[in-house]
């Protein structure tokens, strides 16, 4: 509504600032377009109880045609329901708003740079992101907005239209899923604990080490612990003289209740900790949250929410 200096700051993973930009942002300035004034149409998928005071998901079609509108919505419907059959969602159904915005490609699917494949779509879209074969992305992050200008939305999935497994999630970036694969309901709710919550992966591959995480920093992500600075995460839900790490069992129930420090998340086997043997976030198999998820998840429900 007024002028405001914004200023950008690029970290790397020991949180130390390298980079920093400041702009003033002026609303009245001339250069700036003025978008929404005609919104994208949308269908309203779920309505919150209280409007004036709920969370705000706006999905996005991606490589879908005119044509494949109605197969578009079908797909959100299945995203929206595979997301409130989780807890805590479904215990706070009433507190989230959801659309689906019509926005329209020229062409059906998405890019594949790898396979030479370059598709004209509404967002611009693509695999092989950093060169990864299933990471799936885009960054016509302005393309994004301009669809979504005059909507009301604070968190953004977009659905891709393929049947190629892929995605990603980043905290109040968006979500990013391909809705033909098989595994599209388990991957749209993993995703969606990234952009919305940002819970760490809880995964880690002895093919594939990562040391993204300093074993001497503690991670800012609420799932995941070096136990360089543990304090305020899950330590009350752990039993006195809970082992370091914890061994993993073979009994499913015994798994599922017991909370300790698995070794292996945030991409390494070695020296980051998970709060429950398996989870969402962890696998796809896993059909639920864990404990330590679900509290992090329903803490940030309320604090949107104003409870």
């Amino acid at each position: 509504k007024d002028s405001a200096e914004v200023t950008i700051k690029l970290k790397n993973n020991r949180r130390e600032t390298v980079a920093s930009i400041t702009e003033t942002i002026a609303p009245k300035d001339v250069l700036i377009s003025k978008k929404g004034s005609h919104p994208t149409p949308y269908d309203v998928i779920h309505k919150a109880a209280d409007t004036s005071n709920c969370i705000n998901i706006a999905f996005l079609a991606e490589g879908y045609t005119e044509t494949e509108m109605e197969k578009y919505i079908n797909d959100v419907k299945t995203a929206t329901d595979a997301i409130f059959a989780h807890e805590p969602f479904l215990e706070y159904k009433d507190r989230f708003n959801v659309i689906a915005v019509k926005s329209v490609s020229e062409e059906s699917g998405t890019s594949v740079p790898s396979k030479g494949i370059w598709k004209n779509t509404a967002l611009g879209s693509n695999f092989d992101t950093f060169h990864s074969e299933r990471y799936l992305t885009t960054l016509n992050l302005k393309k994004v907005h301009d669809w979504l200008a005059g909507t009301p939305y604070e968190h953004i999935i977009i659905l891709v239209n393929t049947d190629v497994y892929g995605g990603g999630g980043i905290l109040n970036y968006y979500n990013l899923s391909s809705t033909g694969h098989k595994s599209f309901k388990p991957v749209i709710v993993h995703e969606f604990g990234h952009s919305f919550a940002g819970l760490a992966d809880e995964y880690a591959y002895d093919w594939e080490e990562i040391p993204m995480y300093p074993l001497d920093v503690e991670p800012w992500e609420a799932n995941i612990t070096t136990l360089a600075d543990f304090k305020g995460k899950w330590e009350s839900l752990i039993k006195k003289g809970t082992p370091i790490p914890t061994p993993e069992t073979k009994d499913e129930k015994k798994a599922k209740n017991k909370v300790g420090y698995f070794e292996g998340a945030g991409y390494r086997t070695k020296g980051v900790y998970r709060g429950v043997q398996d989870c969402r976030m962890r696998t796809n198999a896993c059909k639920e949250f864990c404990i330590v998820c679900k509290n992090a998840l329903t803490k940030l429900i309320k604090f949107y929410t104003g409870e």
